[in-house]
Order: structure tokens, then sequence, then C-alpha cells
């Protein structure tokens, strides 16, 4: 898929390139100045010019954040289908909640909503996106890699829904040996309700842009982030469940601060 020309995202591509450059000889030209001045005892101007060099890369750093952050607030939402809230006592039948939930689905959304059949009913998976930044990238520039995914299991004798989640981190450990290089990485999974959640591996590539590998092709991010915020995908999920008249076992105001 080909993105339309954005003039003012091309302005800020070119500048993250450029900007990444200067600040980069900047601080060397900083650094090993501030070193020979300590060295050749003019130690307070050396001293300043160090400082000056790490206050560079930091407003560098803190530019690069900020574009992350904000792009993404930018990322697409889930449409809810629209529908006429139900009561509880008047829920919509299984298969129109699931078709509903299944519906959501899109390309562009980081995560992916996947129903199955059960004896009791069905059980809905919601799994954050692996393309979102595959793990080679994260090896190469971040070093951790995120993943989470929930299950909603659905009983229609009652109208009911109980749900966990799935967190997992894996850190990349990198080595050398008779087959060359390359890096491994264990996962760790946790398995808890979560509220208001999220986790970011702030990247950036040589150049200012991250390759991603996605299911369509390769293609550049210049967000420089991977993100996981849950409350993404639980609030349209959730939401589509309670139009349609359906609710947890315990419904509660503590209990729905976990659907989110």
């Amino acid at each position: 898929m080909t993105d339309a020309y954005d003039p003012n995202a091309e302005r800020t591509k070119q500048l993250a390139v450029v900007s990444r450059k200067v600040v980069f000889v900047a601080c060397v030209v900083l650094m090993v100045g501030g070193a020979l001045l300590i060295v050749d005892d003019r130690v307070a101007l050396g001293i300043g010019l160090i400082v000056v060099a790490w206050l560079l890369a930091l407003a560098r750093g803190g530019w690069t954040l900020a574009r992350t952050l904000r792009a993404g607030k930018d990322r697409q939402r889930a449409v809810v289908p629209a529908a006429p809230v139900m009561a509880p006592g008047a829920a919509s039948a299984v298969d129109r909640v699931v078709a509903d939930l299944v519906g959501m689905n899109d390309d562009g959304l980081p995560y992916l909503v996947t129903a199955t059949p059960t004896a009791g009913g069905a059980q809905v998976e919601v799994r954050w996106k692996v393309e979102e930044m595959r793990w080679q990238t994260l090896f190469v520039k971040g070093k951790v890699a995120y993943a989470w995914r929930m299950e909603v299991d659905l009983d229609p004798a009652t109208s009911k829904y109980r749900f966990t989640e799935y967190s997992g981190t894996a850190d990349a450990r990198a080595f050398v040996g008779p087959g060359g290089a390359g890096a491994r990485a264990s996962w760790s999974w946790h398995r808890g309700k979560t509220a208001f959640q999220r986790k970011m591996t702030v990247v950036e590539g040589a150049d200012g842009q991250v390759t991603v590998a996605g299911s369509t092709g390769p293609r550049t991010s210049w967000e420089g982030v991977a993100s996981i915020q849950p409350g993404d995908a639980k609030e349209p999920v959730f939401t589509v469940l309670r139009n349609h008249g359906w609710r947890p076992r315990f419904d509660w105001a503590g209990a729905r601060l976990f659907e989110k």
C-alpha cells in the first residue's frame, strides 16, 4: 500500500535524517575537543564542551521521543459498528456479536480480532500484530520485543463474558559462533488483566527511519517506536460487547477499569 504524499511528513523525514547526522558529528567534535582541553589543563572549558554535547544528544533524543508519541496518538482506531445499545436482559445472539467484533478488523489496525466456536459458545482472541515491528528490527535496534493477546470467552446461555490477557517480553542476546553471528531471544509471558498499560521501545535507524517487515512486504516507519497499548484494542471490543447487552460475571466500576 502506498501512502499519499504529505509535504509536512516529507519535511519531517528530511529533518530526521539531517539532524541525526549533524548532531552525531557535533557531539563527536565537542567530546573530542572537551577531552583535549581537559588534557591541556583547561578543565572548566573542556567539561563545558562535554556537557554541551550531552545536552545536544538529549535534545535530539527528546525530539525523537516526542515525534514517536505523536505518531502513536495518530494511529488508526477501530470503527465500532453502529448498533442500538441493548439491555443486559435482551442481549444479542453470540453470532451477531462475533460478526461485529471480527468485522472491525482492518489492515491499518495494530491488532487482529479472530473467533473460534467452542462447546459452550465462542472464544474471541485479540492479538497485537507482530507486523507492527518484527523481531529482527528490534534485535538490531531496540533489543526488546513485546507481544500481547487477550482471550474472551462468550457464554450465550447467560450472555456473560470473561477474559484474560497474556503479556510477553523478549530480550535479545547477540552471539557469535561457528555458523556466524546472530541473535536469540527467550520469551517470558505474564498472565493477568491489565489496566491503562503501555509498553514502548523507542528505536531509530541509521538514517532516521526503521524498516518494518509486514504481511504486505517491507515498509519504512518514521515513528521510531514499537508500542503496545492494550487499551486501544480492549476498548472497542468491550464497547461492542456492552452495546449488544453482554456483561462480565461481576460488573462493577473496579472491574470496568480492566477493560481499558
